[in-house]
């Protein structure tokens, strides 16, 4: 441990990863108070840092050269964007001898949420802060579920990390579900219910109970001037289970007819045909774990890892 502070930037107290680094956290627990070899002589203390990716800095300075982020992006993410390049003392994490930004890093996170100190941090923590609670949710942008731990300091999201006991994510996420939340806080976010007359009119805003009235209201005048079968619904494959449940029920239950669709269906007719016709339903079989006891995996037209990232990581 002394090694690694004799070679380390003494700057634990401005920080961004202050209270929640794993070196700091060692040093502590071995009892380290002085480090007896100097500061004289080769080191890393001026080595660069890399801002080139969005979501995430590399502070080269800070580096530990643990390989943890290169493993990382091996074997959980399967992009092997990272190396080790050099060797001896010159050894250090490399995105392929070029910045993050023009390798083949896919803005996973999953090398910096491995690694142990503040080399890999995300760039919403060096401006906001470590977080100071926790809560645990799903991810909004599919309806694939994968769990998350939602990171805050107050009522202010610093950043999303991949809940390890997630069954559908195991601990990893693809770039939206790790870094494009902006949404959340985003001013141009509508947070009321609008609603107007006609296209030419302004947009007002109203409480819940006018805006559900006001829309059952011209859903009843629709039907009862074109007929019951005049309206449907269409859900979002972004949607979870339980949301495409509550929208074929209304639809069913509330419109009175079977008009409900999803836009999945376009691109998924044909698995759907297949499964029909193979194993006498068209809906998946299998969970995301018994991907791994497979055999044989026959991917025709698809690149998983491109588009499914999450489902290749498993």
């Amino acid at each position: 441990m002394e090694l690694y502070i004799s070679d380390h930037p003494l700057d634990c107290l401005t920080c961004p990863a202050n209270g929640d680094c794993e070196l700091q956290d060692m040093a502590g627990v071995v009892g380290l108070r002085d480090v007896r070899y100097g500061l004289e002589g080769a080191n890393h203390l001026d080595a660069p840092t890399d801002n080139s990716n969005p979501y995430f800095s590399f502070d080269e300075s800070k580096c530990i050269a643990c390989s943890r982020c290169v493993r990382a992006c091996d074997e959980v993410q399967g992009t092997l964007a990272l190396t080790i390049e050099g060797r001896g003392f010159n050894s250090k994490v490399s995105p392929g001898g070029t910045d993050f930004m023009s390798s083949d890093c896919v803005s996973c996170g999953a090398c910096v949420q491995a690694c142990p100190t503040s080399t890999l941090q995300e760039k919403t923590v060096i401006q906001i802060g470590v977080p100071t609670r926790t809560v645990e949710t799903t991810c909004a942008y599919c309806g694939v579920g994968c769990s998350f731990k939602a990171e805050l300091k107050g009522n202010e999201l610093v950043r999303m990390v991949p809940l390890k006991s997630g069954g559908a994510n195991e601990g990893h996420s693809c770039v939206k579900g790790r870094f494009a939340w902006g949404y959340a806080s985003h001013p141009d976010r509508q947070l009321e219910p609008m609603v107007r007359e006609s296209i030419t009119d302004p947009w007002r805003k109203v409480s819940w109970e006018e805006a559900i009235a006001y829309a059952s209201t011209r859903l009843k005048a629709v039907q009862a001037k074109y007929g019951h079968q005049s309206i449907g619904g269409i859900s979002s494959s972004r949607c979870t289970n339980e949301e495409v449940f509550v929208v074929q029920k209304m639809v069913r239950a509330a419109f009175g007819n079977n008009n409900v669709d999803t836009c999945a269906r376009v691109c998924h007719s044909p698995t759907g045909y297949g499964l029909k016709q193979t194993f006498g339903t068209s809906a998946g079989t299998q969970n995301f774990a018994s991907v791994a006891k497979a055999d044989v995996i026959l991917l025709i037209g698809a690149n998983p890892t491109d588009a499914h990232p999450v489902f290749a990581s498993v």
